[in-house]
């Protein structure tokens, strides 16, 4: 029998992709023709409700746009933004990311782009700076830093100087046959995967692999693969997905980079060539993760006993004179994990998501160090400021630098284990 778990881990970032631009930009009760090639803008940090996107970013404001090329050239317009970090990514249909603008690439220097799909031969603005994307399909992340709720008036100057220019052709908004219900549905998700193969270059080495199983139902363009497997694939098909998620979901100290407990990023984090596990994985647990020259992550995968973190135990995170070495900015933030392996931020009655260098009122001890609690709880006193609110199940910190130096990057520094308390 075909390998079906593969073909899953194959197809399911271009499912993610798809689901999430719907999510965010597809066809609503109140915007029925969608809002695809239009920029939106999150005001206000995210918070426990936001449940688009796993692992969201709880440092930046941002701004994202859903860009459909089939119809010609966009032209973006990028502010210069000198007073903070910013980052402006361009993601393809299999979330690599293949173009940056922003404080590390370009200076702090933004100016006009035009985004032209694969092939394109025709005329670009002789104005424009141009970028060829890899799909039809791209997906712009807009990340500027704010220093909490004072700083949003600044931040907001700066995305409504952001600007779109959409393809000529507009598209109709249901830019595939069949809408991303539900990726535990083999049909769904076959149909889904094979309609976004359809809309990338057939010589796309990515489209090439995910094509060795088409005796699995993923066939470019075939959007009633699935109905046309025989009985025993289609019998087997949701156990395969499952097997899948419990691969994306499992730890792997052959392919991670660990110490202390955390798993670090990959040097292909954000731009995976041909490892396809580790973009699958990504999609799972942080989709539109950025390159580690860009941003660091660590996930915290057990505490120093080698115990997974749970919400039923209090813990300290004690971060050592000297602090994080990044350029930019650096936070830890809480994840509760859900039972698909998504993750998403931690409700609490103070609105409490993530500690980092601007956290205001943080107390340190005598030596410099800086203790992170992690805990249901809220500590007395001067110490709640060091508080991270837990869930009362199973949890996920996140660790993020900016800018990381290259002793954080190569793990020369590294960071403590988590210590239940």
């Amino acid at each position: 029998m075909p390998d079906l778990t593969a073909a899953f881990v194959s197809g399911f970032p271009l499912f993610e992709f798809a689901r999430t631009a719907y999510s965010l930009a597809g066809p609503s009760a109140a915007f029925p023709p969608g809002r695809f090639n239009q920029i939106q803008h999150r005001r206000t940090l995210s918070d426990a409700s936001s449940r688009a996107i796993t692992a969201t970013n709880n440092d930046c404001l941002v701004s994202s746009a859903r860009i459909d090329l089939s119809g010609g050239p966009a032209v973006i317009v990028i502010p210069d933004i000198q007073d903070r970090y910013f980052s402006v990514a361009l993601m393809d249909a299999f979330t690599d990311n293949f173009h940056f603008i922003g404080t590390r690439a370009t200076k702090g220097r933004g100016g006009r782009f035009v985004l032209v799909p694969p092939g394109w031969l025709g005329p670009v603005p002789s104005d424009c700076k141009k970028i060829a994307a890899p799909t039809t399909d791209v997906w712009m992340l807009v990340r500027i830093l704010v220093g909490g709720p004072g700083d949003y008036d600044a931040v907001h100057a700066h995305q409504d100087r952001l600007e779109l220019i959409p393809p000529a052709l507009q598209p109709s908004g249901q830019l595939l046959p069949v809408a991303p219900a539900d990726g535990r549905d083999p049909a769904n998700f076959l149909s889904v995967v094979n309609a976004m193969l359809a809309r990338c270059p057939a010589t796309d080495p990515r489209v090439s692999r995910a094509l060795r199983h088409r005796g699995t139902g993923l066939m470019r363009g075939v959007l009633g693969a699935f109905h046309d497997l025989d009985g025993a694939l289609r019998s087997a098909w949701p156990a395969a997905i499952n097997t899948g998620v419990t691969l994306l979901r499992a730890p792997d100290p052959r392919r991670e980079r660990r110490a202390n407990g955390w798993s670090y990023s990959l040097a292909n984090t954000g731009d995976y060539g041909s490892d396809d596990l580790t973009r699958a994985r990504t999609a799972l647990f942080g989709l539109a993760a950025l390159p580690p020259e860009e941003a660091f992550y660590a996930h915290a995968l057990e505490d120093a006993a080698g115990m997974a973190l749970s919400g039923k135990h209090a813990y300290r995170l004690r971060l050592p004179p000297g602090g994080v070495p990044a350029e930019s900015f650096w936070s830890v933030t809480m994840y509760q994990l859900e039972s698909d392996g998504r993750l998403f931020l931690v409700p609490n009655a103070e609105a409490r998501y993530s500690i980092g260098d601007r956290t205001e009122g943080l107390v340190r001890n005598r030596d410099g160090s800086l203790d992170i609690l992690m805990q249901q709880a809220r500590p007395e006193g001067a110490m709640a400021a060091n508080w991270l609110p837990v869930p009362s199940d199973e949890f996920r910190p996140l660790f993020r630098a900016y800018l990381a130096r290259p002793e954080l990057r190569s793990l020369r520094w590294r960071l403590p284990a988590i210590e239940r308390v």
